[in-house]
């Protein structure tokens, strides 16, 4: 999973630059293309065996705990062929998706400026949430809360450009990226040379990044990747992924992710290390205000790619029954997760070791 960095919250600034936002919007024609939306979310977790390390995966850590999620506020504004995105969060959440910043750069999700070249033809460039994977940073966005191992250990953000390119109900896209969840490929890196001499480097190399989708009324399907190394570490990564969904009715909806990555290193002793995931989602709505939502998720980490706990290998089988309640743009969503694997990589009451989990968890969550 993601190493995550704690430092303070600076929610005052943007507190700051709503208010001076908002404010203007008395004076000045650009307001004409001004948009604001949001989120915020909240949740309590219960562990059955009263442990914080049976959850593995990203944002909902803490166990008989109340926890804030994130507080999101997006401002869109459009004119012409161009326009600008400023995606900010603060709590939590935002703090474990933006695992590499530092200071204001926590606050960013997303920051770009895209250029409509022509109807079909787009260019970005900026920072952006990924485009690899089926589940989404911003909660209510998601049917289910908690998030799956191929969310949590895939890609989060790329920092670089792109295009897109539309074709009738498909679209490509392309683009080249700092390395990973990077907003900046200028880091501080210490590496050492042959003599032993502390050297620092930074994250020069580039990753590729890419799409092909298909877009219909009731079938969507993305194939999607990244292929690039985090020079100086020399890890060379390769990911494809899978994302399709298929409504068969109005209320029933089914969903598959199945994603493979691929960990190398420049040194031809060491071996390549893959872990791959298969997640299946199942969505019934039973009327506009209530749905049944289920999500089974296979992860093969047999060659110990993530530090999940155990040490000859792993896989683990996750189910998750969860349920949402709507009443406008509120949510309720309560959920059970059971999860199990080949090895004893969970813990129970008395900390001994265990091959199974499960807990409960109840979020509330609110959009504008």
């Amino acid at each position: 999973m993601k190493n995550f960095k704690s430092i303070n919250k600076l929610a005052y600034l943007a507190t700051t630059l709503c208010a001076s936002l908002l404010f203007g919007q008395e004076e000045g024609s650009w307001l004409k293309g001004f948009k604001l939306s949001g989120s915020a979310d909240t949740f309590y977790k219960y562990d059955f065996a009263k442990s914080d390390f049976n959850t593995k995966t990203s944002f909902t850590q803490p166990t008989n705990s109340f926890e804030i999620g994130m507080f999101t506020l997006k401002l869109n504004h459009h004119l012409g062929k161009f326009s600008t995105t400023a995606d900010i969060g603060i709590g939590n959440r935002a703090e474990q998706f933006n695992y590499t910043s530092k200071n204001t750069g926590l606050l960013i999700k997303q920051l770009f400026v895209d250029y409509a070249a022509t109807d079909k033809l787009t260019i970005s460039a900026g920072s952006w949430t990924t485009h690899v994977g089926y589940e989404l940073l911003d909660a209510p966005d998601n049917d289910i809360y908690s998030m799956s191992y191929a969310f949590s250990y895939g890609p989060f953000f790329h920092t670089g450009i792109k295009a897109n390119y539309l074709i009738g109900k498909f679209n490509v896209m392309a683009g080249f990226a700092d390395p990973t969840d990077l907003k900046s490929a200028f880091q501080d890196v210490v590496v050492y040379d042959n003599t032993g001499n502390p050297v620092n480097k930074s994250y020069n190399n580039k990753f590729f990044i890419w799409q092909i989708g298909y877009s219909g009324e009731k079938l969507s399907a993305f194939l999607n990747g990244q292929q690039g190394s985090n020079n100086p570490l020399s890890s060379n990564i390769s990911q494809f992924d899978l994302t399709a969904s298929y409504k068969f009715t109005d209320k029933f909806k089914l969903g598959v992710n199945a994603t493979t990555f691929a960990l190398s290193d420049d040194s031809s002793s060491v071996d390549t290390k893959h872990w791959s995931s298969l997640v299946g989602y199942l969505k019934y709505s039973v009327s506009d205000s209530f749905a049944l939502n289920y999500r089974a998720e296979y992860l093969d980490n047999k060659d110990n790619t993530l530090a999940l706990g155990a040490v000859n290998g792993n896989t683990v089988f996750a189910n998750t029954f969860s349920a949402t309640f709507t009443n406008g743009d509120f949510q309720l969503k309560p959920e059970i997760r059971l999860e199990s694997s080949n090895e004893d990589i969970y813990f129970k009451k008395d900390g001994s070791a265990t091959g199974s989990s499960a807990n409960f968890l109840i979020a509330a969550m609110y959009r504008f």
